[in-house]
């Protein structure tokens, strides 16, 4: 960082005005997001440069699979739509995680030429996001405090903390989130200068968070905007009640502009969550992922669960979900802005420390009261889990109120060099409390010489030794600067460098340092974990070999990228990794998958199972007469000698209650082959046929489309084991007819004799829905950019005369 950081080193000289002092201010903020570019870089060197591993976990094994499928489908002219390569097929569109409509991905699949899309693009567009996150909070800071060195610490501390840099896989809260500053600083100017550019500003940032495809980040957003909003309208109201509704209008807008401009990704999302667990999510599935009060310890010490090093990771739950650490000196100067804030900042740092107190209570999920209410009176909250994922929160405010804490630092009067010894004390003494904690874990570290706790306990004195350099060298900077005659500037670009470097240290590379796969070698086009494997090319052999007929695998046990990477190859499964199972399919596949010999296992077209050992030891629950070795190896191959078609005719059917439809084919399930269970009323004239025979085979089989030719000697119903889902319609020679649910969780169509083509199609009405508000929504918005700035120019020139 080059310049003066620090108001008080400034020579007195008159102040520039007009351009040239926003020339200025622009140069020395490009100064500073040249820094934090520079520190970006470097933390995400060894994956973006040295490329010498991977980001590995959900970034590899669900949103890569989801954003490759994707890419292949618009390369060949595909729906995106659907995929029915997991899950015995999958709403793609629905799944906010594919963030199908969010223009970042948009534009990765534009500029990418390649068939398949290079995992280094999902990496680049994840540490992109980093820096978007930091540049954002940098100019949130900077706007609040007026303070470069306290907005580039802000920008470390949100972007860089424990938070972002633990959730590295995790793609779709870190895209979110990174919108969290931007609408902040969009907001606070439309607030400020009532201004409609800046409205829609902060509308079409709302609307691009929420396309980032993380629902509790949006919720929580959502929530905080209008906390927000009601804290300045009922401030304003006493004093100028005008001033008061034309806060609550732009609340309003931002929100409800924002959100309809989403509506395109919202709307699928939210009809796909309700036919999942999540329509009656309890508040023990929405508290899982809860912060435990015991891992706030990580806010002084990283590595005290052992994150780093030789020694196991030790404490209960996800690492990822367990650090809180943002630096010691955020710490420091955090409280320093809440205890020594000027007058007029007071109001907001009071603000910054109620979000650091309720984040963190939130964050405690099931271990508070507080959860409790937000579950059963906060609507949203009741269909998101993961309340541990407030920590962001937390360190976002945190980092703003260490921002003001060295505005505190700059100050040269006489409360700032009492504010400036406050903290110096304060150093000194948490750098006593660490060589006490030290004194204490050597003793027990040398009573456990050859025990289990060894290697534990030497990480965690790890840390605290690192703890004290930080201190002791933050005391010798703060020192130097009140006592020592150091300059300002010096001073607070050692505290920076300082924050950088203890950053630095606790979170990069931290969540990837034991992932050793290298770039291109953990999956291809034909094989997986290892460019020889037989594995993958066998299994598109043998469905080049099927077609026109269709069969699906089943990956027991065989790993993370089995579960998704059929996506990648083409392959077709009846698993997938994912959060929103729709129920009606969960439920048949855990019925059959308990049971592999019975027939609802060979209802879901599995012919080929796959196990990471002998499948006597794999699946005990499996026949070894009905399942017969094709090919060893990691994985095996077992042929299913019963599987079931794909399509099929069925002259039997009967009707039951939606809940009764699996019990009656548990208990009916040797006729299954001949009769399809409904849950609606059987058409009229199902009831006076008795008929036999008729074939149906799949002539085209595409994403959203599915055309099958059928030769039926009387009525009867063509089944499909293709997963049902509201928006596929089924029509037979060119015309509408209706599509019925079958074995709780297929497609069905009632066919006259003859023969008939009968078509399967995705067209998804809701879709429709959401794309006409998201447009709407989005000319709204554009409206008021527009407007805004003719305002802007107009009053520009009123000005000039």
């Amino acid at each position: 960082m080059a310049g003066s950081l620090a108001a008080a080193d400034q020579a007195a000289e008159p102040r520039p005005t007009g351009a040239l002092r926003f020339s200025r201010e622009f140069a020395v903020a490009l100064l500073d997001v040249a820094f934090l570019t520079g520190f970006w870089l470097l933390f995400f060197w060894p994956v973006l440069v040295r490329r010498d591993h991977l980001i590995p976990y959900d970034l590899l094994d669900q949103h890569y699979m989801f954003q490759d499928f994707i890419h292949q489908a618009m390369r060949s002219g595909q729906s995106t739509w659907w995929a029915p390569n997991i899950l015995s097929g999958y709403p793609m569109i629905a799944d906010p995680l594919s963030a199908l409509f969010y223009p970042p991905n948009v534009l990765m699949h534009w500029l990418v030429a390649e068939t398949h899309l290079p995992y280094l693009a999902m990496e680049w567009q994840l540490a992109l996001h980093f820096l978007w996150a930091a540049v954002g909070t940098y100019l949130l800071a900077r706007s609040l405090t007026g303070s470069r060195a306290g907005a580039v610490l802000a920008a470390l501390t949100f972007a860089f903390g424990a938070f972002f840099a633990w959730h590295t896989p995790h793609l779709s809260p870190v895209s979110a989130l990174s919108w969290l500053p931007w609408i902040l600083v969009a907001y606070r100017q439309a607030v400020c200068r009532r201004s409609l550019l800046w409205t829609g500003l902060a509308a079409g940032a709302f609307g691009l968070m929420a396309l980032a495809g993380h629902a509790l980040t949006s919720v929580q957003i959502g929530y905080l905007l209008v906390g927000l909003t009601l804290l300045l309208a009922v401030k304003q109201w006493l004093s100028d009640r005008r001033g008061a509704v034309v806060t609550a209008l732009i609340g309003l807008t931002v929100l409800g502009a924002g959100s309809a401009l989403s509506m395109v990704q919202l709307l699928p999302s939210w009809q796909l969550s309700g036919l999942t667990e999540r329509a009656n999510f309890t508040f023990e599935a929405a508290t899982l992922s809860s912060y435990m009060p015991h891992w706030a310890l990580t806010a002084f010490l990283p590595n005290f669960f052992a994150l780093d090093g030789p020694a196991p990771y030790w404490a209960s739950g996800d690492p990822a979900e367990t650090s809180l650490y943002a630096g010691l000196l955020p710490l420091f100067l955090g409280a320093l802005g809440v205890m020594y804030a000027k007058p007029g900042d007071r109001r907001i740092t009071g603000l910054l420390l109620a979000g650091v107190l309720l984040s963190l209570a939130l964050a405690f999920g099931s271990q508070t009261w507080l959860y409790h209410v937000v579950y059963d009176l906060l609507p949203g909250f009741d269909h998101v889990r993961r309340p541990g994922n407030f920590t962001a929160f937390v360190q976002f405010d945190l980092g703003l109120l260490a921002a003001y804490g060295v505005k505190v630092l700059e100050t040269r009067d006489e409360p700032g060099r009492v504010a400036h010894r406050a903290v110096i004390g304060w150093v000194r003494w948490a750098l006593l409390l660490d060589l006490g904690i030290l004194a204490l874990m050597a003793v027990a570290l040398a009573n456990s010489v050859g025990g289990s706790n060894q290697q534990v306990l030497m990480t965690a004195i790890n840390g605290v030794v690192l703890a004290g350099v930080i201190l002791l060298s933050t005391f010798a900077v703060l020192r130097g600067w009140l006592h020592w005659q150091l300059p300002a500037r010096i001073a607070l670009i050692l505290l920076v460098g300082i924050a950088a470097i203890d950053l630095g240290s606790a979170g990069a590379g931290k969540v990837d340092k034991t992932f050793n796969w290298l770039p291109d070698s953990y999956i291809g086009a034909t094989w997986a974990r290892d460019s020889g494997d037989p594995v993958v090319p066998r299994l598109l052999d043998e469905q080049r070999k099927a077609l026109p007929d269709r069969f699906r695998f089943d990956p027991h046990q065989t790993g993370p990228i089995w579960d998704n990477g059929p996506l990648y190859w083409g392959l077709e499964s009846v698993r997938g990794y994912s959060v929103l199972w729709p129920s009606s399919y969960q439920r048949l596949f855990n019925a059959a998958v308990a049971d592999p010999n019975g027939p609802l296992y060979d209802l879901l077209n599995v012919r080929y199972l796959l196990t990471p050992d002998a499948i006597e030891k794999a699946y005990p629950e499996a026949s070894s007469e009905k399942f017969r070795l094709i090919q060893d190896g990691n994985p095996r191959i077992y042929e299913n000698r019963d599987a079931g078609p794909r399509v099929w005719v069925a002259h039997q059917a009967v009707s039951q209650p939606e809940d009764a439809v699996l019990p009656y084919m548990q208990a009916n399930a040797a006729s299954l082959k001949e009769t399809v269970v409904l849950d609606e009323p059987l058409p009229a004239e199902a009831g006076s046929y008795a008929g036999q025979g008729g074939t149906a085979e799949i002539v085209r089989y595409e994403n959203a489309r599915v055309t099958i030719r059928a030769s039926l000697p009387s009525p009867g119903f063509v089944v499909l084991a293709d997963t049902y889902y509201p928006g596929w319609e089924a029509w037979i020679d060119g015309a509408p007819a209706h599509l019925y649910r079958a074995d709780g969780a297929f497609r069905a169509a009632w066919v006259p004799a003859g023969e008939h083509e009968l078509e399967y199609r995705f067209t998804f009405p809701i879709l429709r829905t959401g794309e006409i508000v998201s447009i709407a929504s989005g000319g709204a918005v554009l409206v008021l950019i527009l407007a805004g700035l003719a305002l802007h120019w107009r009053r520009r020139r009123f000005t000039a005369f």
